[in-house]
């Protein structure tokens, strides 16, 4: 076992203990003097936080106060172990020197476009998602139809089938932007449970650097008592005086929930309302819908692409957050917040949802001139109601696109646009020279041949003031973002 701290010779004082957590045993590990070592059962590295008191001790004496309390302290220390299990151990080197604790995700009015070059990890405390405008929640209405009927959609008048679970359908509005959400009463209950969990959780001082800059950032913001949430049942819902009654309760709950800073930034809660980091940005259009779903590889038009062959053996399926716009819809790794693929909205824009078309069960394809990508859902219910919102979204928002224009271009005319004639290259090399001079946020540059030494203002009067590589060296040392 490899210790995580020792001299060139070896750890410097070894010692054997074992630590108990919340009443359970984890492992029996070897620690430093210092800081501990790695357990050797989960990887669980084990480290006293400067200023706390020492976990076993004072975890036994909680035991020996309350020995009638074995079942609760059971219960909670299965959630604590599946938490510990799922613990990055990329966070763990916490370095020599001290380190700030403030809160850098602090809210703002305009989430600048340059943030989608920084996305992290949803889980990350660093992700940079809400404005400094509230945001609030209203159920319009609750859906619980009979399954043939939401199957074919036969009827526009869709009778109540007490059988089937309620949907209740959420609009949240938050600053410029609005947007629905379709939850069941069991993501309400799952919602409230992980936050019990999460709240216990943040009372455990692991020797994380993220873990204890949140637990000091929960301790400067409010009391964070999680609201309660009535409890509820297929039978209430029978009568509609009981649906209007559970849906204001609902409604309240997530209200409360959304203005409490601790837990709006926890990543189920932002999950449950379909936000992440491109939500809100305001350059990049209007929110349309968001979520996890399966996708699956292939699907290029695009030769080289894709894998040889076609059969199941070559798929493979990925979880990817899904994230559509007006124009374009993109899907992002979770873990590391990368963009995986953008997919324009073109004339061949085309949503399917039929098993032939999406060859599995459940299944959504997307067609456009790129590519023809294949997402999977948790039921046909889900599954229709991404096929409709995507393509009742891109109607509103990217009509424009949808169809062919002047010269076979996917642009349409436009009245009043920002255009400018040149006669020659002089009086365009001054103007993107002043243009760059005048960036506040970012400089995209595309080009086959690229010469940085090129003076963009001549003749040369002021030196090398005016040469690309300069004006380019100005821009970055003002924290300006430069993409090649």
């Amino acid at each position: 076992m490899t210790p995580l701290m020792g001299g060139d010779d070896g750890p410097v004082g070894a010692r054997r203990v074992n630590v108990i957590v919340i009443g359970v045993r984890i492992s029996s590990v070897e620690t430093d003097e210092g800081c501990g070592g790695v357990s050797s059962e989960r990887n669980l590295p084990l480290c006293r936080v400067e200023g706390e008191p020492r976990a076993p001790d004072r975890v036994l004496a909680m035991l020996r106060q309350s020995e009638n309390t074995s079942s609760t302290l059971q219960l909670v220390a299965t959630d604590m172990s599946n938490i510990m299990e799922t613990l990055d151990t990329r966070e763990l080197d916490l370095g020599d020197g001290d380190y700030d604790s403030a809160d850098g995700n602090v809210p703002e009015k305009h989430i600048p476009f340059p943030a989608i070059y920084t996305t992290v990890g949803f889980k990350e405390a660093e992700a940079r998602v809400y404005l400094s405008s509230p945001i609030t929640a209203k159920i319009l209405e609750v859906e619980r139809f009979t399954s043939a009927q939401d199957r074919f959609n036969l009827t526009t008048q869709r009778s109540v089938n007490k059988s089937m679970p309620a949907v209740f359908k959420i609009e949240l509005k938050h600053g410029e932007f609005t947007w629905l959400v379709k939850r069941k009463e069991k993501h309400f209950m799952e919602l409230h449970r992980e936050l019990k969990t999460y709240k216990t959780f943040m009372r455990i001082p692991l020797p994380t650097r993220s873990h204890t800059i949140k637990r000091q950032s929960e301790r400067r913001t409010e009391a964070s008592q999680i609201p309660s949430l009535p409890r509820g049942s297929r039978d209430e819902l029978g009568r509609e005086e009981q649906v209007s009654s559970r849906r204001r309760q609902l409604e309240d709950y997530l209200n409360k929930l959304l203005n409490m800073t601790v837990y709006r930034n926890y990543h189920a809660t932002m999950e449950f309302i379909d936000v992440s980091q491109l939500s809100f940005i305001h350059d990049l259009g209007p929110k349309g819908l968001e979520g996890v779903v399966l996708k699956r590889s292939g699907g290029h038009r695009i030769p080289g692409l894709n894998c040889c062959g076609r059969t199941k053996m070559c798929y493979r399926w990925s979880k990817r957050w899904l994230v559509v716009k007006d124009s374009f819809l993109l899907y992002m790794k979770t873990d590391s917040g990368a963009i995986s693929f953008v997919m324009l909205v073109d004339k061949e824009f085309n949503i399917k949802m039929d098993s032939k078309d999406t060859e599995t069960t459940h299944g959504l394809r997307i067609d456009s001139l790129s590519r023809s990508l294949v997402l999977k859902c948790s039921s046909y219910r889900h599954a229709r109601w991404w096929g409709q919102s995507i393509e009742g979204f891109v109607q509103k928002h990217g009509s424009a696109f949808l169809t062919d224009h002047r010269f076979g271009s996917f642009a349409r005319e436009g009245d009043n646009i920002p255009a400018k004639w040149y006669v020659n290259g002089r009086t365009y090399m001054e103007d993107v020279a002043d243009a760059m001079e005048a960036a506040k946020e970012d400089i995209f540059i595309t080009d086959w041949w690229l010469s940085p030494e090129i003076f963009l203002k001549r003749p040369v009067v002021e030196g090398n003031h005016w040469r690309l590589d300069c004006i380019l060296k100005r821009k970055a040392v003002s924290n300006k973002k430069i993409v090649f």
